[in-house]
């Protein structure tokens, strides 16, 4: 596959600002020990405006007894709206055994649905009966959602697709005839084939149009009657680990392996996959890498299978790929995370916090960077900035993940004043400070 660096940095720039979500399989997630087991559906699905966007029904599980299809959208339960974000506060109150009533949009026809929820499978994943339906990144391929077009980004080692005739950038417009224009689409275009069917790929290469035609191969399991697929790093001693919602990390010596990863965090969006070996940021050791607020990207260098990939991942996932834990001012490496900027600077090293952090238990917010330090004669020090604070807004603009700390910063000019939201011992109190150039 030919590659163009300077344009794929792009295109994943892009990808972390437009995706407005991302695939995600219905209460896929198990119970945590304190939690009854939840109701389960058995839709895997994608973020619509509508509601939830069907990608691919599960065999054997209610959704499919009562046939609904890929390309439906659910757009209410019982009359309550409901968006990727709600699953769990629409769905999970629901006792298991309840009959619940599903409002359905198929190709524009509505109509309702019952439909009766069953136990989550806690062998889900490795059960024969529930063969996941067939997506994109199953049969090898991985794209971007640029906008309303998806583009290729990489594709998997070893696979025929990797050798099909795509090239970086190449933008998919139909699958087996039928137009797509989400990553959602084109899942749900695939979720109907089979191993060994053909699968045919419409795609635009700059003005030209061609078709690409691949056999499907399934990248994620083996054959049922040999048993669950087994982890490819399985003697790896992993010394302290990060948990939260959707993605699961160990860190050992030399590497961080992906442990679970949910298809909508970022990472995931990015190209990562579930026990994934990341070994290198920026081309140094991962646990030698510095310099990651250089620039929007950090290029990664990650062991799958037998192969070496090369990702580039947003730049507000890099406290999380290397620190991990949940305790940022306790980490040895905290200097690493500094806000630099040849224009401007607060002067502070800081943790970016996930939304399920439990730093936010108890708070208005759930989001903000986590001050590790406070840097001597720079202004955050000077306008009484501490150590713990976690900065939620800077200048009424909200600290996120995809918008993190440094990038509201570098928004502002040297010798500006803003006003900073902190979250201090459970209460939002506000701090002006006033910005000057990181040389001085």
């Amino acid at each position: 596959m030919k590659r163009n660096p300077g344009i794929f940095l792009r295109v994943l720039v892009l990808l972390a600002l437009l995706m407005t979500s991302a695939v995600a399989f219905a209460q896929e997630e198990a119970p945590s020990e304190s939690a009854s087991t939840p109701p389960f559906m058995g839709i895997r699905y994608w973020h619509h405006d509508d509601g939830l966007f069907l990608t691919g029904i599960i065999p054997n599980t209610p959704a499919d007894a009562v046939e609904l299809e890929a390309g439906d959208i659910i757009m209410a339960v019982n009359g309550e709206s409901i968006r990727v974000e709600t699953v769990r506060d629409v769905v999970w109150k629901h006792d298991i055994g309840a009959t619940i009533s599903l409002s359905i949009d198929r190709a524009g026809m509505q109509f309702e649905q019952d439909l009766t929820l069953m136990a989550f499978p806690e062998d889900l994943f490795e059960n024969p009966d529930y063969a996941m339906p067939l997506d994109l990144a199953s049969v090898g391929l991985f794209v971007a959602q640029c906008g309303d077009k998806l583009l290729v980004i990489g594709a998997l080692s070893d696979s025929e697709i990797a050798t099909a005739g795509f090239h970086l950038n190449d933008e998919i417009t139909a699958i087996n005839g039928g137009e797509v224009q989400t990553i959602g689409e084109a899942d749900a275009a695939l979720s109907f084939l089979n191993v060994g069917d053909q699968l045919s790929f419409d795609i635009l290469r700059g003005e030209r149009a061609m078709t690409i035609k691949v056999i499907v191969e399934d990248h994620r399991r083996r054959d049922p009657r040999r048993g669950p697929p087994r982890r490819p790093h399985p003697r790896l001693e992993v010394e302290r680990a990060y948990v939260s919602e959707n993605i699961e990390l160990g860190y050992g010596n030399g590497f961080v392996v992906v442990s679970v990863l949910n298809p909508a965090h970022e990472l995931y969006a990015a190209g990562l996959r579930q026990f994934d070996l990341i070994v290198e940021a920026n081309g140094a050791p991962v646990e030698e890498a510095s310099d990651l607020f250089s620039s929007d990207t950090i290029r990664i260098a990650v062991e799958r299978m037998n192969s070496t990939l090369h990702f580039d991942i947003p730049v507000s996932a890099a406290p999380l790929l290397i620190f991990g834990d949940v305790e940022p001012v306790e980490q040895d490496r905290s200097q690493w995370l500094g806000l630099h900027e040849k224009q401007v600077t607060l002067g502070v090293r800081y943790l970016q916090l996930e939304p399920d952090s439990p730093y936010f238990e108890g708070s208005p917010v759930n989001h903000g960077a986590y001050i590790a330090e406070v840097i001597e004669g720079l202004p955050a020090v000077k306008a009484g900035v501490r150590e713990g604070d976690i900065i939620v807004a800077v200048a009424g603009e909200p600290v996120t993940m995809e918008i993190d700390l440094r990038n509201r910063i570098y928004f502002h000019e040297p010798g500006e004043r803003v006003t900073l939201d902190i979250l201090r011992d459970g209460e939002i109190l506000q701090i002006e400070v006033t910005l000057r150039v990181a040389s001085k």
